[in-house]
């Protein structure tokens, strides 16, 4: 009888440990969005138990990379925790993956299982019909365990919860079967576990393989990091009318109009000319960009002597990876009496 009651216990912390990790997966195509900070919690539909998971950075140094997924258990007719599960994750573009758990089942100790290679759980693409298997090895007591998981997409359907109604929730089903101690043990197919994943929210109800259902009763969405992105570039001439005395160069009337040019636009990664205008010369006879002993570019604009004084626009591009601006340039080159 003690060892139907600990082989009972086993099975069910299995159970538990490969349903929850597989259910973090579907943030992968967004049933379970995985940004640290989130949080979830859901309630037995008796009112004696309440889950709350939430996603967070890792204490250890050593998982600073990973994602920590926090399951707290509690009864909360004695407002106590009766075991608290953690699992160590990493998102891929295969799907999200696995490292390691550690796993609280009282009174027997603490269940760890380690992946040396990362286990994925759930892929990307999430459809009706979509079956894979799950391995996983751990123990308990002392003893050896080795789980098989077997996964399956049974529909897409709408989920009516206290908190409101979700659309498009894929349910999941899980069942499993054990090796323990070299002996086989199947869970009936008649107890498997169920989840439901709704689309931008994520875990909205739980059925175990118990029969006890959890329904979402509230949720945390923390916003995606967002990381700085570089802007198009943004002009700043003090002036956009320039009006210079001139160097005559055989025939040609030329002045430096802008110095440093770089200094005047934020974030670029490129300059140079569009067009022209009036009898200011095109873009290589004269008029142009040249690079300074700062390493920055000047401005340089030409014409004709018999041109002068020379006038007309010029229009400049700035750009980086996020797009292109344009300045255009008022000009006038005065010769020098």
């Amino acid at each position: 009888m003690k060892n139907s009651v600990l082989i009972q216990s086993l099975t069910s912390l299995i159970v538990f440990l490969l349903f929850f990790a597989f259910a973090l997966t579907a943030t992968a195509q967004n049933y379970y969005p995985a940004e640290i900070g989130n949080e979830w919690i859901l309630d037995s539909t008796d009112g004696k138990e309440r889950q709350t998971y939430t996603l967070e950075v890792p204490k250890d140094d050593a998982d600073k990379e990973l994602i920590l997924l926090k399951i707290e258990t509690k009864v909360l007719t004695e407002d106590k925790v009766i075991d608290t599960d953690k699992y160590f994750l990493t998102d891929s573009p295969e799907g999200i993956r696995l490292h390691k758990t550690t796993l609280e089942q009282k009174p027997y100790g603490t269940a760890n299982a380690n992946f040396p290679t990362p286990v994925t759980f759930f892929p990307k693409k999430l459809e009706v019909g979509d079956i894979w298997d799950i391995m996983a090895e751990t123990e308990l007591l002392g003893l050896p365990i080795i789980s098989t998981t077997n996964l399956k997409v049974v529909a897409i359907e709408l989920v009516e919860t206290s908190i409101g109604t979700f659309q498009n929730c894929a349910k999941i089903e899980l069942k499993l079967d054990v090796d323990f101690l070299g002996v086989a043990i199947n869970v009936d197919l008649s107890t498997a576990s169920y989840q439901w994943l709704a689309p931008g929210v994520g875990p909205v109800k739980f059925q175990n393989n118990d029969g006890d259902v959890y329904e979402i009763v509230s949720f945390k969405r923390s916003p995606p990091l967002v990381i700085p992105a570089q802007n198009p570039p943004v002009w700043s001439l003090p002036n956009n009318n320039i009006t210079i005395t001139g160097t005559r160069l055989g025939g040609i009337l030329n002045a430096k109009i802008l110095e440093n040019v770089e200094d005047y636009v934020t974030e670029v990664g490129n300059l140079g000319i569009v067009s022209v205008s009036g009898n200011i010369a095109p873009p290589g006879d004269g008029t142009g960009f040249a690079t300074n002993s700062q390493r920055k570019q000047d401005l340089w604009v030409a014409g004709r002597f018999e041109n002068a004084p020379i006038t007309g626009t010029i229009t400049l591009f700035a750009e980086n990876s996020k797009g292109r601006t344009l300045e255009t340039i008022n000009v006038t080159i005065n010769v020098s009496q």
